[in-house]
Protein backbone atom coordinates (compact mmCIF):
# COMPACT_ATOMS: atom_id res chain seq x y z
CA UNK A 1 0.00 0.00 0.00
CA UNK A 2 1.44 3.37 -0.83
CA UNK A 3 1.80 6.13 1.93
CA UNK A 4 -1.12 8.41 1.92
CA UNK A 5 1.22 11.46 2.29
CA UNK A 6 4.18 10.19 -0.11
CA UNK A 7 7.44 10.48 0.70
CA UNK A 8 6.99 13.56 2.82
CA UNK A 9 7.53 11.43 5.91
CA UNK A 10 11.33 10.88 4.58
CA UNK A 11 11.84 14.05 4.31
CA UNK A 12 15.10 15.05 6.16
CA UNK A 13 13.72 18.49 7.36
CA UNK A 14 16.65 19.67 9.31
CA UNK A 15 18.84 18.84 5.87
CA UNK A 16 16.00 20.54 3.82
CA UNK A 17 16.21 24.21 6.06
CA UNK A 18 20.26 24.19 5.60
CA UNK A 19 19.60 23.91 1.96
CA UNK A 20 17.13 26.34 2.13
CA UNK A 21 19.04 28.96 4.03
CA UNK A 22 22.07 28.22 1.91
CA UNK A 23 19.83 29.04 -1.30
CA UNK A 24 18.19 32.58 0.61
CA UNK A 25 22.19 33.40 1.27
CA UNK A 26 23.42 32.67 -2.01
CA UNK A 27 20.28 35.03 -3.41
CA UNK A 28 20.84 37.74 -0.89
CA UNK A 29 24.66 37.75 -1.78
CA UNK A 30 23.88 37.61 -5.73
CA UNK A 31 21.69 41.08 -5.05
CA UNK A 32 24.34 42.84 -3.41
CA UNK A 33 26.77 41.85 -6.17
CA UNK A 34 24.39 42.95 -8.40
CA UNK A 35 24.07 46.55 -6.28
CA UNK A 36 27.68 47.02 -6.46
CA UNK A 37 28.49 45.94 -10.10
CA UNK A 38 30.28 49.05 -12.45
CA UNK A 39 29.97 48.82 -15.91
CA UNK A 40 33.23 50.26 -17.30
CA UNK A 41 34.23 51.47 -20.77
CA UNK A 42 36.36 53.43 -22.77
CA UNK A 43 36.10 55.10 -26.20
CA UNK A 44 37.92 57.62 -28.83
CA UNK A 45 41.42 55.59 -28.06
CA UNK A 46 40.64 55.72 -24.18
CA UNK A 47 40.52 59.62 -24.09
CA UNK A 48 37.15 59.37 -22.91
CA UNK A 49 35.94 56.94 -19.58
CA UNK A 50 32.38 56.21 -18.57
CA UNK A 51 30.69 54.07 -15.85
CA UNK A 52 27.59 52.20 -15.70
CA UNK A 53 25.48 51.61 -12.51
CA UNK A 54 22.18 49.28 -12.15
CA UNK A 55 20.54 51.77 -9.59
CA UNK A 56 21.97 55.22 -11.76
CA UNK A 57 22.70 53.90 -15.41
CA UNK A 58 25.69 56.67 -15.74
CA UNK A 59 27.66 57.60 -12.85
CA UNK A 60 30.65 58.62 -14.37
CA UNK A 61 32.09 60.31 -17.44
CA UNK A 62 35.64 61.62 -17.86
CA UNK A 63 37.53 63.06 -20.70
CA UNK A 64 40.86 63.88 -21.59
CA UNK A 65 41.57 67.29 -22.79
CA UNK A 66 42.66 65.85 -25.93
CA UNK A 67 39.29 65.73 -26.49
CA UNK A 68 38.85 69.08 -27.60
CA UNK A 69 40.48 68.13 -30.73
CA UNK A 70 37.38 66.23 -31.73
CA UNK A 71 34.61 68.01 -33.85
CA UNK A 72 31.56 67.77 -31.23
CA UNK A 73 29.78 65.21 -33.89
CA UNK A 74 32.90 62.86 -33.35
CA UNK A 75 32.93 63.82 -29.10
CA UNK A 76 28.98 62.82 -29.23
CA UNK A 77 29.39 59.87 -31.28
CA UNK A 78 32.93 58.84 -28.73
CA UNK A 79 30.56 59.62 -26.01
CA UNK A 80 27.34 57.22 -26.97
CA UNK A 81 29.36 54.69 -27.90
CA UNK A 82 31.51 54.45 -24.86
CA UNK A 83 27.54 54.82 -22.62
CA UNK A 84 26.37 51.76 -25.00
CA UNK A 85 29.55 49.69 -23.95
CA UNK A 86 29.50 50.51 -20.34
CA UNK A 87 26.11 49.05 -20.41
CA UNK A 88 26.66 46.43 -21.88
CA UNK A 89 29.74 45.59 -19.63
CA UNK A 90 27.15 46.14 -16.87
CA UNK A 91 24.60 43.19 -18.36
CA UNK A 92 27.36 40.93 -18.83
CA UNK A 93 27.93 40.97 -15.37
CA UNK A 94 24.43 41.06 -14.35
CA UNK A 95 23.66 38.45 -16.24
CA UNK A 96 26.55 36.05 -14.72
CA UNK A 97 25.69 36.77 -11.34
CA UNK A 98 21.98 35.51 -11.93
CA UNK A 99 23.39 32.87 -13.66
CA UNK A 100 24.84 31.55 -10.59
CA UNK A 101 21.94 31.87 -8.85
CA UNK A 102 18.63 31.20 -11.03
CA UNK A 103 20.37 29.85 -14.22
CA UNK A 104 20.74 33.09 -16.38
CA UNK A 105 18.91 36.37 -16.52
CA UNK A 106 15.81 36.16 -19.23
CA UNK A 107 16.64 38.14 -21.92
CA UNK A 108 13.60 40.00 -21.58
CA UNK A 109 15.28 41.86 -18.34
CA UNK A 110 17.26 44.30 -20.53
CA UNK A 111 16.57 46.92 -17.71
CA UNK A 112 18.80 46.37 -14.63
CA UNK A 113 15.99 48.08 -12.39
CA UNK A 114 13.63 45.50 -13.57
CA UNK A 115 16.31 42.75 -13.45
CA UNK A 116 16.82 43.53 -9.43
CA UNK A 117 13.29 44.12 -9.24
CA UNK A 118 12.49 40.30 -10.25
CA UNK A 119 14.71 39.13 -8.26
CA UNK A 120 13.21 40.93 -5.23
CA UNK A 121 9.97 39.45 -6.38
CA UNK A 122 11.44 36.16 -6.55
CA UNK A 123 13.03 36.32 -3.38
CA UNK A 124 9.87 37.12 -1.84
CA UNK A 125 8.05 34.09 -3.45
CA UNK A 126 10.24 31.50 -2.14
CA UNK A 127 9.93 32.53 1.45
CA UNK A 128 6.17 32.19 0.69
CA UNK A 129 6.94 28.77 -0.63
CA UNK A 130 9.15 28.30 2.26
CA UNK A 131 6.56 29.69 4.79
CA UNK A 132 4.14 27.36 3.25
CA UNK A 133 6.23 24.14 3.69
CA UNK A 134 7.22 24.14 6.45
CA UNK A 135 3.39 24.82 7.66
CA UNK A 136 2.40 21.50 5.39
CA UNK A 137 5.45 19.87 6.90
CA UNK A 138 4.82 20.57 10.26
CA UNK A 139 0.64 19.84 9.43
CA UNK A 140 1.94 16.37 8.57
CA UNK A 141 4.21 15.71 11.82
CA UNK A 142 1.09 16.54 13.98
CA UNK A 143 -1.17 14.31 11.96
CA UNK A 144 1.89 11.68 12.44
CA UNK A 145 2.07 11.98 16.50
CA UNK A 146 5.26 13.67 16.01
Amino acid sequence: MEDPIGNFANIDVEAFLRDSEKRVANFAAAQEEAAAAVGRATAADGHIMVECTAQGGVSRLDMDPRVKRMSVHEMSAAILAAIHDADADLQRQLSRIMTGVVGGLDPALGDPDVALAKMTEAQAAFDRMMGDAMGELDRMRKKLGH
